[in-house]
């Protein structure tokens, strides 16, 4: 398996298709630069809103570029509008429960970033490790991604979960002019830590609604994501969709 980023004719889509055989690749994916850490996926279905901070950017005629060449959908993910001003949901009796536990939240400690950075990279690694094309990164990419954020991170950016001083789950997001960006969420698959990613979202949230944002974007969500179905309970408005597309790819027979 390989990939390639995001050609602009057929001609470069051929290219990047040669290179990859003689990489001995036999399945091509794209448009992904290198893995899904970093920007992939076209957008196939949009609503013509603005682009959101980060969120990847094709030209609008690249999937029909990627259908004529044989690729065929891979995988599809989306990212929805919540709106801040309606009534959330109740999470009182899951906020109960999660206490009992002796599950504690805490908002980003920015004055130790770097720490925490590396508790939520080491936390990642375990809790994506079965995502859909998972690929691990070291903990220097990690920091080299995440410490540029630094400047414009407050604690009400990111909140982290802990059960016996140990990090089970964090929820990032970070402002986008008048929108929040939920950007990311991680808990660990234990049946113990059942609600807590909903529990994080519902903090980061109320804390974008206390710094006045009216939207919320929970963005780029893979299709079989549990965190579709945590959106969904806040009343979720899908306003994107983004696909990752495939291709078999057959050795080129060398001249005798």
């Amino acid at each position: 398996m390989g990939t390639f980023g995001v050609p602009s004719n057929i001609e470069e889509l051929q290219d990047a298709e040669d290179y990859l055989r003689t990489k001995n690749c036999t399945i091509a994916i794209g448009p992904m630069e290198g893995n899904t850490w970093r920007p992939h996926r076209a957008i196939t279905q949009t609503d013509n809103s603005p682009p959101f901070l980060l969120e990847p950017q094709t030209p609008p005629e690249l999937p029909q570029l990627l259908l004529d060449s044989g690729y065929t959908p891979l995988s599809t993910d989306t990212s929805s509008t919540i709106d801040l001003a309606q009534p959330q949901p109740n999470l009182s009796r899951l906020q109960k429960r999660l206490k009992e536990h002796q599950v504690t939240i805490s908002p980003l400690d920015t004055n130790n970033l770097k720490a925490e950075l590396i508790k939520i990279h080491q936390l990642s690694l375990e809790a994506f490790s079965k995502n859909f094309l998972y690929t691990p990164i070291s903990q220097n990419e990690f920091l080299q991604q995440y410490l540029p954020f630094a400047p414009h991170l407050t604690p009400q950016d990111a909140f982290l979960a802990y059960h016996n001083q140990k990090l089970i789950g964090y929820v990032f997001g970070f402002p986008d002019q008048t929108r929040y960006i939920v950007k990311t969420l991680a808990v660990l698959p234990q049946r113990t830590n059942a609600g807590l990613g909903t529990l994080l979202v519902h903090h980061l949230q109320q804390a974008a609604t206390k710094r006045g944002f009216k939207t919320a974007i929970h963005a780029l969500q893979h299709e079989n994501n549990q965190s579709l179905r945590i959106s969904t309970r806040f009343n979720a408005s899908p306003f994107r969709q983004y696909t990752l597309f495939s291709k078999p790819l057959q050795q080129q027979e060398t001249a005798h």
